[in-house]
């Protein structure tokens, strides 16, 4: 816990009245406006070293390469070789629970 002296009769009363407008006591509104600055401390806005943008136009491409292989190419549908999920869940329960026992 931190205790703050303030010697300063204007600035004391500064704060108070800002305090009693806000509806807030002295110590509340002295703790957020606090908090709220050691926050904004803490993120960076800018950071202290420069990043150049790059132009995409100039550092990327389509990749298209050829195909070497005609065998490479999978004319099977989609999902052919696939399991069924339920039927799958299943055994795994069964599994575990055969391990668990």
């Amino acid at each position: 816990m931190l205790t703050f002296e303030i010697n300063d009769a204007q600035l004391e009363q500064r704060i108070l009245e800002k305090a009693k407008t806000i509806g807030k006591t002295a110590q509340e509104f002295l703790k957020d406006l606090l908090s709220k600055e050691v926050q904004e401390e803490v993120v960076l806005d800018e950071l202290p070293f420069e990043v150049p943008k790059l132009d995409y136009r100039l550092h990327s491409r389509i990749i298209d390469e050829p195909i070497d292989n005609e065998n490479d190419i999978d004319d099977a549908p989609i999902f052919q070789n696939g399991i069924d999920t339920i039927e799958f869940a299943k055994q795994l329960r069964k599994q575990a629970w055969r391990r668990e026992s």
